[in-house]
């Protein structure tokens, strides 16, 4: 198992950077093709803002935004080949959102950055709707950027659910190639039953299987969330990648992520791993 499509978003935010670097570093490692989406809010002017524009404002404005864009493809250009790397470019029109879910659902592997707190909502309407919609796994790189390892040693956060089985059989081809997996099982209370205790032992075998070695330690967390407990156990064990299940449900026709999700994608300082 491989990827052999690798989506990586890009815009005019100084974290670009971080991401492209982090996904050609798995380009790399699978031999596969990097893909750069350039998607940036609000690069199109809608027929009623620009009717309210004097026609040379406009040209102003559309011409910034082609500068910006070119600006960004020469550098991912660049990368790519300096990388050694097969390339393709795309910067889609329309809805910057809409455009990613549908670019990421013909991608193995799409990378995009965190959520910085003193950008818009963008970029959380971003990860969300491309973890919740787009059907494939999601990495998300810190804004600050990735560890210099690239899933060496993995944390993978279990608990039994569909959400954290296919984030697992999404992320096989990096956890065969890392060096250590941890699997962290987090209890809310301070019981454990017996199908938990089995379901860790066929997680296990089934990555045995695939020569992926680990033990399942449980853990619980009555005094803090689940997220933060996840996040120090990374820490503990010098993990330079978590993966894990994402999280959300539909409210009003938005797509909202669960509380850990939320925590674990907002605070972390090493790239996660998520599919829903």
């Amino acid at each position: 198992m491989s990827y052999r499509s690798i989506l990586v978003h890009l815009d005019d935010d100084e974290s670009a950077e971080h991401r492209l670097d982090y996904a050609i570093a798995v380009a790399r490692r699978f031999d596969a093709e990097l893909v750069g989406v350039y998607l940036v809010p609000g690069t199109g002017l809608a027929p009623s803002t620009a009717a309210m524009m004097r026609p040379e404002a406009v040209e102003r404005r559309l011409a910034q935004f082609g500068e910006a864009q070119h600006a960004a493809e020469r550098a991912f250009r660049d990368a790519a080949t300096a990388a050694g790397l097969t390339a393709d470019w795309r910067a889609p029109a329309g809805a910057p959102i809409d455009a990613a879910v549908a670019h990421a659902r013909c991608c193995d592997l799409f990378v995009v950055g965190q959520h910085r707190p003193s950008a818009a909502d963008f970029g959380d309407a971003l990860v969300s709707n491309v973890l919740l919609s787009s059907g494939r796994p999601t990495l998300v790189v810190p804004h600050g950027g990735g560890p210099a390892t690239v899933a060496e040693r993995v944390l993978i956060a279990w608990n039994g659910s569909r959400e954290a089985a296919r984030a697992i059989g999404d992320a096989l081809p990096l956890l065969e190639h890392a060096l250590r997996v941890d699997a962290v099982a987090i209890d809310e209370d301070s019981e454990t039953d017996v199908s938990e205790r089995l379901a860790g032992t066929r997680l296990r075998a089934w990555l045995a299987r695939h020569g992926v070695n680990i033990d399942v330690e449980r853990h619980s967390s009555p005094n803090i969330g689940v997220g933060e407990c996840l996040l120090d156990r990374a820490a503990a064990l010098s993990s330079d990648l978590i993966v894990m299940g994402g999280y959300g449900h539909a409210r009003m026709r938005e797509l909202v992520l669960g509380g850990v999700t939320r925590k674990v994608l907002r605070t972390s300082t090493i790239p996660v791993l998520m599919a829903h």
